[in-house]
């Protein structure tokens, strides 16, 4: 498997049409260094939550109208024991609150239910702050007229990550470019850091007939290796992403990572 990947991205880079490629520009602004474990397991949460947030949006507009969800503002994903709950908040002037709620599990949304109470614990408000926070100080590098947003514990401090995703509506498309990563105190309201993940703006389109040795192929210039939105869109898409980094190459498949020499022209 390893072999194949190499021969695949050496074929692809020197003429096989089995392969997309972007260029980020000049003048990248490096970005906190993290292990490779905690990339691919922020990748993997962010896909998780990207999941259930959008099965569940899913489910309640296929069960509710207009006139129900005119009050929501957004949702936070809550893990527990049973799948992620999925809570729409109402907000307004008096504070937010919860509406509606869905779980979902491994291979579907449940049902809509109304919240069984407004108050949301602190958690949820520190969820729901961190988001708001983050949403309000993002930076002006944006690849869509969306953006998706995702929550999570930093495991390396009591705050909270949050991710603001480009969005893309167009069916196979890849969007490389336009993440953000924030760190966000443990109260919700200060950015404590704020990062892009990608120079520029990068909406890939993989081959119409993938074979088994399509791969995406992508430079990188923010960091020395791939980024935890490589892992989830891998994941997301079911698409190898060759990361390159100088003279290094990334294959991310999934939430696994494999590091090689760039291959030579032959």
């Amino acid at each position: 498997m390893r072999r194949l990947f190499v021969l695949a991205l050496t074929a692809a880079l020197f003429g096989a049409p089995t392969i997309s490629l972007a260029q980020n520009v000049a003048g990248a602004q490096q970005i906190e260094s993290w292990s490779q474990a905690k990339v691919i397991a922020m990748g993997r949460e962010i896909y998780r939550q990207d999941r259930a947030a959008w099965l569940a949006t899913d489910a309640l507009l296929a069960a509710l109208s207009q006139a129900e969800l005119a009050d929501v503002r957004g949702w936070i994903v809550v893990p527990t024991s049973t799948g992620d709950l999925v809570r729409f908040l109402a907000a307004d002037d008096a504070g937010v609150r919860a509406r509606w709620d869905i779980i979902v599990g491994v291979d579907s949304a449940g049902p809509v239910v109304a919240a069984p109470s407004p108050d949301l614990s602190a958690d949820e408000i520190g969820r729901w702050t961190a988001r708001q926070t983050a949403i309000a100080n993002m930076s002006s590098l944006r690849c869509g007229p969306k953006m998706n947003s995702v929550v999570a514990r930093d495991p390396d401090s009591d705050g909270w990550i949050v991710w603001l995703l480009t969005a893309t509506t167009e069916s196979g498309v890849i969007p490389l470019g336009g993440h953000q990563r924030f760190r966000i105190s443990a109260d919700g309201r200060t950015v404590l850091s704020r990062e892009n993940l990608s120079v520029g703006c990068l909406n890939m389109q993989p081959p119409a007939e993938a074979d088994e040795g399509a791969i995406v192929f992508v430079t990188h210039l923010v960091s020395d290796g791939p980024v935890e939105t490589h892992i989830f869109l891998s994941i997301q898409n079911q698409i190898p992403i060759a990361v390159g980094v100088k003279d290094r190459v990334f294959i991310v498949l999934g939430d696994q990572i494999e590091e090689h020499t760039m291959p030579e022209a032959p």
